[in-house]
């Protein structure tokens, strides 16, 4: 693969805390507490906060329904966003932190700058039309190879292991669901909603456009397909964590009437370094 060589990469490797899966590693140096189980509250509370002192991560982030927020705040956790009908479409979720290096807490404040003007700039949704060279449609294993080969082109590096065609393989066999669109036949624009079949809500990420096909919106139209393909599944929210330094992505989901409800602060590592990342939400 072009720009990619396997044995550079040392993702963060995920695991289970009783039935909750947890994503932790020095790549992005914290505990990341991805799929809550209330069975493991508020026990996984101070497992997390264990492994974090072990390990030595400097930050631990959890999403968690609103009504175990206190139990986190008496822990030393803060929230930096929220996500409206999470659960179900019903409960909300608190994104929450805790750092254990004060220095992590502060974002960079030129690309906070940045995001502030985009914020109080109009919404455009107009998208011209893809023309006829090209063709979007819901991807396949079959696709998985030249995938992980416009992922390689577009990230140096990434939190999860989309540069191996084998791993993508696996998340479409489990639930995500991942969109192309095609230029004559080759891929050039990738996609993916993580789907939450029991909490009927997904992550709207993975978001991957070849340089030469930038300008072209191919974001917001992989973006309204796989709204409109989650709406028939029966899913009632939509949500991302959008990199601050992007403001063309964010823009995106602002253009789309998505919701920005707060910055997850040098949260995840992408591209090299850890980054900030703003949190976006929408509600059928």
């Amino acid at each position: 693969m072009k720009g990619f060589k396997e044995e550079e990469i040392i993702m963060d490797k995920s695991e289970r805390i009783g039935q909750s899966t947890i994503q932790h590693g020095s790549e992005s140096n914290r505990v990341y507490l991805m799929d809550f189980w209330p069975s493991d509250f508020p026990g996984i509370i101070e497992k997390m906060d264990t492994l974090a002192k072990t390990k030595g991560y400097t930050k631990l982030f959890a999403k968690v329904p609103s009504r175990f927020g206190p139990q986190f705040r008496m822990a030393g956790y803060e929230t930096e966003a929220i996500v409206p009908g999470f659960f179900n479409g019903i409960e909300d979720a608190l994104f929450v932190v805790k750092y254990n290096d004060p220095e992590r807490r502060y974002p960079d404040t030129r690309e906070m700058e940045v995001f502030q003007k985009l914020l109080l700039s109009d919404i455009n949704a107009d998208a011209p039309e893809l023309d006829s060279s090209h063709v979007l449609r819901l991807l396949t294993p079959e696709d998985t190879r030249d995938m992980a080969e416009v992922f390689s082109q577009v990230f140096d590096s990434y939190p999860f292991p989309i540069f191996d065609a084998e791993f993508l393989k696996k998340e479409m066999a489990e639930e995500t669901r991942y969109f192309g669109v095609f230029q004559d036949g080759e891929l050039v624009g990738i996609s993916s909603a993580e789907c939450n079949e029991r909490l009927k809500n997904a992550e709207m990420t993975d978001f991957a456009v070849l340089p030469s096909q930038r300008g072209k919106k191919i974001a917001i139209h992989l973006l309204r397909a796989m709204e409109d393909y989650l709406i028939t599944q029966g899913f009632k929210s939509f949500y991302t964590i959008a990199r601050l330094k992007s403001p063309s992505m964010n823009k995106t989901f602002m253009n789309n009437h998505y919701r920005y409800t707060g910055t997850l602060v040098n949260n995840t590592q992408i591209a090299g370094q850890i980054e900030s990342m703003n949190v976006w939400y929408k509600t059928v």
